[in-house]
């Protein structure tokens, strides 16, 4: 089982607002009639993500670290936390149950590949296209509940070339 979403960059020139949308979209302008599901908001050092354009918040981050490099995330009243772990060059981050997982960079630091503790492929995020405003495309591979949804798309936001 697979389910894939793709995000587009808001068409404004300095908006930092990323739609998601279900499926794989090829060019922004498919997404022109489309309405998102998601609609991640990012500012210098904070981030959310939302139901729809402008539903209410899902999920919160504050993002900290001389180089942008630690987050900690709200859901529901819960914290957990991220964060470049050095040692495995790895984005990690703890889900609200206790569980870690790590992003593992591809070699061209466009490609990502989410990881549970066990090794098991969670997700994959692939940070090309040929249309400027997507910026991604993510595909799950494993069955994750709602709050882990939201914190692998806002964590989207906290890889390196991002």
């Amino acid at each position: 089982m697979t389910i894939s979403f793709t995000y587009v960059k808001e068409s404004y020139l300095f908006n930092k607002k990323t739609f998601i949308y279900p499926g794989l979209i090829e060019s922004s302008k498919q997404a022109d009639d489309l309405t998102p599901i998601w609609t991640i908001q990012v500012t210098d050092r904070e981030a959310s993500i939302c139901q729809g354009r402008a539903g209410p918040s899902v999920m919160s981050s504050i993002i900290e670290g001389v180089h942008k490099d630690l987050a900690q995330f709200t859901y529901q009243g819960k914290l957990t936390n991220g964060g470049f772990d050095g040692t495995r060059s790895t984005w990690a981050f703890i889900d609200f149950d206790g569980q870690r997982y790590d992003w593992m960079a591809g070699m061209m630091q466009n490609c990502w590949k989410l990881e549970d503790a066990q090794g098991a492929t969670i997700a994959q995020y692939i940070g090309m296209s040929r249309d400027y405003k997507i910026r991604g495309t993510l595909v799950l591979q494993a069955k994750v509940n709602e709050a882990l949804i939201a914190l692998i798309h806002l964590t989207t936001k906290m890889l390196r070339y991002n």
